[in-house]
């Protein structure tokens, strides 16, 4: 509770400028192409820059697609970027907003960071007395992805908290998979219950966010290895016979459009050897505020962004098929007409 505390005291003062630059350049002050144009002319970057990065025009700007219709990929819909550069060979999207998310996300971090290393040293001083636990660690985690979302205005609605099981059951909790927001969503406002995740292998490699993960004992596995996603599965059997809840993506990846992607078995199987009930639950206009294009959010989420709850299923007596129709359509029920199973199976 003190590190939540004094991280929000901390950014504060500075989520007051950040909150009224962002009013400034979402609601007024950047959408006029002209404004663009000279922004772009005194940096040296342009329309037609051969360099990795450029500031663009405003109607190069893509829209927000409106529920139940579907927008061409990058059409110039009202997706009010402000000024912003796009990094590397594929462009990814970095505007105002998003540096700020950036910098505080890695300032907050930080402290956490060095408290671990600071408890993990004195664990080796004390031969293992005051190392920290999995719990502590993925309670830390819980923490900072609550803080993130708070102080990026992204604060999801919950829908059907009372669908919970009681925090001392161990679930299963399967949900679409939109954008990078989603681990944060999930892990910060399932009812305070800490969980644990699936996550790729790689991510082990980066600075802080591996120690993180090695720390908490989340799961990790590889997509192009079939001996590492065998493995994966048995730790997360291990794990939820631990009495630790877990999550899972159960299309594997993230939706580059929106749509419901098909379900691969893996999470059914875990449910069934485990008989954890499994927890549906549908993620709703993450991919708006943090977009598959985008390096780090590109807009508030509060108000677009949500999360509904979906009674538990039992695996009792159930195949991995029937368990993997259930949670679909549970998850699907309560998507946006454009992005459920039919959309996904549209030409």
């Amino acid at each position: 509770k003190m590190f939540v505390t004094t991280c929000r005291l901390a950014a504060a003062l500075v989520l007051l400028v950040a909150l009224g630059t962002t009013t400034a350049f979402q609601g007024i002050g950047f959408r006029h192409a002209g404004l663009d144009s000279r922004l772009s002319a005194r940096r040296g970057f342009g329309p037609h820059s051969r360099g990795p990065m450029r500031i663009l025009k405003g109607a190069e700007m893509s829209g927000v697609m409106e529920k139940g219709s579907v927008a061409p990929k990058d059409s110039p819909e009202n997706r009010n970027l402000g000024p912003h550069i796009r990094v590397g060979k594929k462009g990814i999207i970095l505007n105002l907003w998003g540096l700020w998310i950036m910098t505080f996300s890695v300032f907050i971090a930080l402290f956490g960071y060095a408290y671990l290393e600071i408890r993990f040293l004195l664990g080796m001083l004390t031969f293992g007395l005051l190392k920290p636990r999995a719990e502590h660690c993925c309670w830390i985690m819980h923490a900072w992805c609550r803080l993130i979302l708070w102080m990026a205005c992204s604060n999801p609605k919950v829908l059907g908290l009372q669908n919970l099981p009681p925090k001392d059951e161990t679930i299963l909790v399967a949900a679409n998979h939109l954008s990078w927001f989603d681990v944060p969503v999930l892990s910060g406002y399932l009812g305070g219950r800490s969980i644990w995740s699936f996550a790729k292998a790689e991510l082990v490699k980066v600075p802080i966010l591996g120690t993180y993960m090695r720390a908490a004992e989340h799961i990790m596995v590889s997509r192009d290895s079939r001996k590492s996603q065998m493995e994966s599965l048995k730790a997360a059997i291990a794990t939820i016979k631990q009495k630790r809840s877990v999550f899972i993506f159960p299309e594997g990846t993230r939706s580059m459009d929106g749509d419901l992607r098909p379900f691969k078995g893996g999470a059914f199987t875990i449910a069934r050897k485990t008989g954890a009930r499994i927890v549906p639950v549908t993620l709703i206009g993450n991919d708006e505020v943090f977009p598959a294009d985008a390096l780090m959010p590109i807009r508030p989420g509060r108000g677009l962004m949500q999360m509904v709850i979906h009674p538990p299923i039992d695996p009792t007596g159930r195949t991995d098929e029937e368990l993997l129709e259930l949670t679909r359509a549970a998850i699907a029920s309560a998507l946006p007409r454009a992005q459920g199973p039919a959309a996904a199976a549209a030409p």
